[in-house]
């Protein structure tokens, strides 16, 4: 059972330090976070220590890729039921753009929500992440989320 033990942390201790090389916010950081997540949470036999990390890390890109796919899926779908920019139509003021942000963004959760909220409101990262009590790294996460849901809205409403 120790040994077992002392694998699996070995493994999550390789992973924290290849995080700590690795830009936050970047892709690959978030694959070796959620690996960690996996590995602190696994409750699968580890025979070989060099082939648990391999797994660790396939299963996280695997599980963040379905992640993003439904991300997408999801932000299509609250874009198809908002109406679309037509060039016949007078343009939208800056209130019902928001208006309608607000909505998608909240339908996504109440976190990205409250950092959407601090955006607009140019508060600091420090300050949303205090207001959703979590760390600023997460916090970071969750703006760059927002701004790729607005993005996303934007693109699909030929606004941007």
């Amino acid at each position: 059972m120790a040994k077992v033990l002392d694998k699996r942390w070995r493994t999550v201790l390789e992973l924290q330090q290849r995080l700590q090389m690795l830009t936050p916010g970047s892709s690959e950081a978030e694959i070796i976070e959620y690996a960690i997540s996996l590995a602190i949470n696994s409750q699968s036999q580890e025979q070989n220590l060099k082939f648990f990390r391999y797994d660790l890390i396939r299963n996280a890109r695997f599980c963040l890729g379905r992640a993003k796919v439904r991300q997408t899926r999801l932000w299509q779908k609250a874009a198809s039921f908002t109406p679309t920019w037509t060039e016949d139509a007078e343009p939208c003021v800056a209130l019902e753009i928001e208006e309608q942000l607000r909505a998608v963004v909240y339908a996504s959760g109440k976190n990205l929500s409250q950092c959407f909220h601090d955006l607009l409101n140019g508060r600091s990262l420090a300050d949303t992440a205090s207001a959703c009590g979590i760390s600023q790294r997460t916090a970071n996460r969750l703006r760059q989320k927002v701004r790729q849901i607005v993005q996303t809205y934007l693109e699909t409403q030929d606004i941007a």
